[in-house]
């Protein structure tokens, strides 16, 4: 019985994450506006998944200001992040999720483990850099 214990403790202890993240520092803060959609999945990931990830990374460099596309307040907030981005593609208007690094870029759309590559594209527009190919498809950069 006592070798059962041992060995079920061991098996538990080995499965669980232990995944540490790690803190980044950037050259000035910045502030990340989310547009979701309740009833979106990728939305909810987002929600749930990456917004604790960025600000464990960034801690007090990021703001992050949640906005639900549904709510009639928001639409003057998004007309006018949508104004300020080239080309941005009007058939997408109002679809979730939109992720926007305020004076940098927006993203349309998440899926999921594309938030490394959302990081290190946080930190290379902040340092002036070229942003990754990954997530190039429906990413609009500020005018």
């Amino acid at each position: 019985k006592k070798i059962f214990i041992i060995l079920l403790t061991i098996l538990l202890i080995g499965c669980q994450s232990h995944k540490t993240v790690e803190e980044k520092s950037l050259s000035k803060d910045i502030t990340l506006s989310f547009y979701y959609i309740q009833s979106c999945s990728e939305c909810k990931l987002f929600k749930t998944k990456v917004i604790p990830l960025l600000e464990q990374t960034f801690n007090e460099q990021i703001t992050i200001n949640q906005y639900d596309l549904d709510d009639e307040g928001t639409e003057s907030i998004y007309d006018s992040t949508i104004d300020q981005l080239e080309e941005f593609d009007y058939e997408y208007y109002g679809m979730g999720p939109f992720i926007v690094v305020e004076g940098y870029f927006g993203k349309l759309g998440y899926t999921e483990g594309d938030e490394d590559y959302l990081i290190d594209d946080i930190i290379n527009a902040v340092e002036g850099n070229e942003l990754s190919d990954e997530l190039g498809a429906f990413r609009f950069m500020y005018k």
